[in-house]
């Protein structure tokens, strides 16, 4: 009998560490979730970006913001590479700031002259416009945070992804270095 209530106390020592486990996956699933529509709502809620026509011939990238600091495998490089559909090299070129049309939000604007492909397919043209919510219009200054923020002439490598035919980069500002 005592030997029966072991196997027992055992076995029901393995259910509830298997409950606890389940339930941290279920809470991490659920985090996840919530992150994802805090993240697309996050643009959504900023407004249009202002109808800054895209440099001729310019892919167009966004950034939402926010996600790559909540999301414990934007620090690990290998993660963004495999994730990345695309890792470009370039210059950036120029970097400018507009409020979108219902004056409630700045944008930047920032055009990169791609120089090399790392990883995805090349382009027709070789560059790039990406848009990052926040930045400066005269003396008003709008930040988000995790934001990558470009300077003219600067070197970058970036990281981004195709969803859906919108490109991405991917984990924020961990998915932009310098070179």
């Amino acid at each position: 009998m005592l030997i029966g209530c072991r196997i027992e106390l055992a076995v029901f020592r393995i259910l509830v560490a298997r409950l606890a486990m389940m339930k941290k996956l279920m809470c991490a699933a659920l985090a996840g979730c919530v992150l994802a529509s805090v993240v697309i709502a996050s643009f959504a809620c900023l407004g249009k970006p202002a109808s800054a026509p895209p440099s001729e011939g310019s892919i167009i990238v966004k950034q939402s913001g926010g996600a790559g600091m909540l999301i414990k495998e934007c620090t690990d490089k290998s993660y963004i590479t495999q994730t990345a559909d695309y890792i470009v090299e370039g210059t950036v070129e120029k970097v400018e700031s507009q409020w979108n049309e219902s004056r409630t939000s700045i944008f930047t604007y920032t055009d990169l002259k791609i120089e090399n492909y790392v990883k995805g397919t090349p382009f027709a043209e070789n560059n790039l416009q990406i848009v990052t919510p926040g930045g400066t219009v005269g003396d008003i200054s709008q930040w988000m945070e995790d934001q990558p923020i470009f300077h003219e002439g600067k070197e970058v490598r970036i990281y981004f992804e195709e969803v859906n035919g919108d490109f991405f980069i991917v984990c924020g500002q961990f998915g932009v270095e310098g070179r």
